[in-house]
């Protein structure tokens, strides 16, 4: 109290905060964020204390975050190999500290007048996480603004609008919803149910695998410029995705091209038809005024669902066909 009273005769002090002196074995870590200009929120994690200045131990990523995109912002990271544990130093609670992470993201997303944030240290052992020191700068500009929601991101959140339930014709029910990073392993299982017909007719090619950095590709996307639709079926605790829809936005976000795929053991049960539907129903939400689908000539299952949902067909002359609906009728 003398101190603060040094610094500033005038303050008017109002108590003083007590906190125990943690002397536990365990990690220390920084967890910020700051604001860039084009970019919006950027979130660092890293070593903590004078380490992420003096090695320079780091990585950064975008808001929103989930557990997945934590995950591998935190293994670029040389700490997170101590965090693993070494010598008689248990293993951090990692699930602990990344729980923590996506609260801090969603933080960021909650309130775009936090200009800076710094958690340095952030310490976490084998149990818990204390912050040791925490630091908040306002843009106080933006206190006065009207924002719309999420204006201040550049990747736009998870849209959980656009899930909707549905019945199979068999009767079992899936969950029609956008894709997710974590989606990477059922993605994987579901290509391995394609027929080599069902992958010549989406990639143009006979494709017999598919690399980590392309699956992450088709799952960890930005909804503002991407629409990518999995229908979602659980039995006996067990997670299936069934098929994917994809619309991919051009530059002006005003047209797209969708493409469909749907696993061979669950087609002929109506959900090609479903899916399409709620992706069109989706673009005129987004107000895009027209998409267009790419299909080999071949395919008649295709051709044939492009036709019954409005599409305008047109063969083109390197032998390919195309689909196109103009949605612009039907944005307000």
């Amino acid at each position: 109290m003398q101190r603060a009273k040094e610094y500033n005769p005038k303050a008017e002090i109002l108590g003083v905060t007590v906190q125990p002196m943690i002397k536990k074995k365990g990690y220390e870590v920084i967890i910020g964020a700051k604001t860039d200009p084009l970019f919006g929120p950027v979130i660092l994690f890293g070593m903590g204390g004078i380490g992420v200045e003096l090695f320079k131990d780091f990585a950064i990523g975008l808001p929103p975050l989930n557990q997945t995109l934590v995950r591998r912002i935190m293994e670029e990271t040389k700490v997170y190999k101590l965090l693993e544990g070494y010598r008689n130093v248990p293993p951090a609670n990692t699930k602990l500290l990344e729980e923590i992470m996506v609260q801090f993201s969603q933080m960021l997303v909650d309130f775009p007048q936090l200009k800076e944030v710094d958690i340095n240290p952030l310490f976490i052992d084998e149990k818990e996480a204390f912050a040791f020191d925490a630091r908040i700068v306002i843009d106080k500009e933006r206190v006065l603004q009207k924002l719309e929601p999420h204006q201040h991101l550049v990747i736009s959140p998870y849209p959980k609008k656009y899930e909707t339930l549905w019945k199979l014709r068999d009767g079992r029910t899936v969950l029609l919803r956008p894709i997710k990073p974590e989606d990477e392993p059922l993605w994987l299982e579901m290509f391995q149910n394609f027929s080599e017909e069902s992958i010549r007719y989406r990639f143009f090619q006979i494709i017999k695998d598919t690399p980590h950095e392309v699956r992450v590709r088709y799952c960890n996307i930005d909804y503002d410029r991407e629409i990518a639709i999995v229908a979602e079926l659980t039995e006996n605790g067990q997670r299936k995705i069934l098929g994917v829809v994809r619309v991919s936005l051009e530059p002006d976000r005003k047209h797209g091209e969708i493409a469909f795929i749907i696993a061979d053991p669950w087609q002929g049960l109506g959900l090609g038809t479903k899916m399409v539907g709620h992706v069109i129903d989706i673009c005129k939400d987004m107000r895009i005024e027209t998409i267009y689908g790419i299909m080999l000539p071949d395919n008649q299952r295709a051709i044939n669902l492009m036709k019954k949902m409005g599409f305008t067909i047109e063969f083109l002359e390197d032998g390919t066909v195309k689909g196109t609906l103009n949605l612009k009728e039907g944005v307000q």
